[in-house]
């Protein structure tokens, strides 16, 4: 055990993303959740083969989920998507992307991320009433047969998706912040009375 190095994982870098099948082809990947209630499961199915002097117990096929804690606003697309899908009984596309082990470029910028994606059925859509909060759920995407691992250029994700889930609290210049002239309440989505100074 000499010298064995702990390894650690942020799990503010590890992000999912959606793509509804009636979307186009050319539709970018968009953030599904910043966080999971357990991320994934991967289970294996058993049975028990009683014979005369014990039990032999046979594996079967695996069973994979995603329960991922699924945040939306009333009428977007991805409430509206993920109800059309639990009703047409339809599986979408998911991603679960670690950014902790990123690909960055020569400009220190991230190229592409490895992910694992599987074809899912929502197990249903919880209409949420939150009060000053932001309307969620913990959902279950029951996994089609086994997640596939691959890589994602960073060009197929909507760019909000690195926006929100990776640069919340990025450091911000001057020219990040302003060009507004109705900023609204992220909480109420009224708008701020501005005065003439």
């Amino acid at each position: 055990m000499a010298g064995l190095k702990l390894q650690t994982k942020s799990a503010d870098k590890i992000l999912y993303g959606i793509k509804f099948p009636w979307d186009d082809t050319a539709t970018l990947i968009q953030m599904l959740g910043l966080q999971a209630a357990s991320s994934t499961t991967n289970t294996r199915a058993s049975s028990a083969v009683n014979l005369k002097q014990g039990v032999v117990h046979t594996s079967g096929a695996r069973t994979e989920t995603f329960v991922v804690d699924s945040y939306w606003t009333i009428g977007d697309k991805i409430h509206d998507g993920i109800k059309k899908a639990v009703e047409k009984d339809v599986a979408v596309g998911i991603w679960r992307m670690d950014f902790n082990e990123a690909t960055l470029d020569a400009s220190g910028n991230i190229a592409s991320v490895p992910a694992e994606f599987g074809m899912a059925k929502p197990n249903g859509l919880p209409e949420t009433e939150a009060v000053n909060n932001l309307l969620h759920a913990n959902i279950t995407y029951n996994i089609d047969g086994n997640t596939q691992d691959g890589v994602l250029a960073v060009a197929e994700l909507d760019p909000q998706l690195l926006a929100d889930g990776l640069k919340m609290f990025d450091f911000a210049h001057n020219t990040d912040i302003g060009g507004s002239t109705t900023p609204t309440s992220q909480a109420t989505g009224t708008t701020t009375p501005t005065t003439g100074k």
